[in-house]
């Protein structure tokens, strides 16, 4: 009987570190499934973010003319760039909240509203077959999985990008962005780590007629 016992601790033993020395093999490949769910998330959360209506951009640019036409200045509408930036970066922050707090509510049934409320439920992103990681996806059905699971929100941020330039002859090219920056906890099994990303959000891309002043750029 105690014979029995050590082969099947043996056998027991042998499974345990197997799997143990597969898994830390793994761990770089987690970590790169892990970047890709989450800046797939990421993604899907930013398409569906807060923004105004497409022309109130086109008053975010002050374009002030002499009695030629020509450009004498250019400026933007700082107060109300904060202002969008600012609701985009807390629409995002809100919507983690809520999927973090396990509160997030599907507002109909498009596989956006379907997918942040199964996050919100479960706290899993993403569950890999250990086979798929292995190069041998056809046996997925039978392996067993690796959850990858959001944690929290490290922080968000943001920035205003502007961009002013001659395009082509006499137009001149106004771009503005915001980017989001990002920094999401993630609990791999055995571990968590910090995943950073920069999510740039075009909100204005306008050509006029004119030249960028010699004496004057936009700051």
């Amino acid at each position: 009987m105690k014979k029995w016992l050590i082969l099947l601790l043996c056998i027991s033993l042998f499974f345990v570190v197997g799997y143990g020395a597969l898994y830390i093999k793994m761990i770089p490949t987690i970590k790169q499934y892990g970047i890709m769910e989450i800046e797939r998330l990421n993604q899907l959360i930013f398409t569906h973010s807060y923004f105004t209506d497409q022309s109130q951009y086109k008053e975010l640019v002050i374009i002030e003319r002499n009695e030629n036409g020509e450009i004498q200045l250019i400026d933007f509408d700082m107060v109300k760039i904060n202002e969008v930036s600012t609701a985009m970066a807390m629409d995002i922050e809100n919507t983690y909240g809520a999927i973090e707090e396990g509160r997030y509510i599907a507002k109909d049934t498009t596989y956006y509203e379907r997918r942040l409320a199964s996050i919100s439920d479960t706290g899993i992103i993403a569950s890999i077959p250990m086979t798929t990681m292995l190069n041998f996806p056809y046996l997925g059905f039978v392996s067993p999985k690796v959850n990858i699971a959001y944690k929290h929100l490290a922080s968000v941020s943001n920035r205003i990008v502007k961009s002013v330039e001659n395009y082509g002859v006499n137009h001149v090219m106004i771009e503005l962005s915001i980017e989001i920056h990002l920094q999401i906890a993630m609990v791999y099994p055995l571990f968590e780590e910090i995943h950073q990303q920069v999510i740039k959000v075009p909100i204005l891309l306008e050509i006029f007629q004119g030249q960028v002043p010699s004496v004057y750029f936009a700051s």
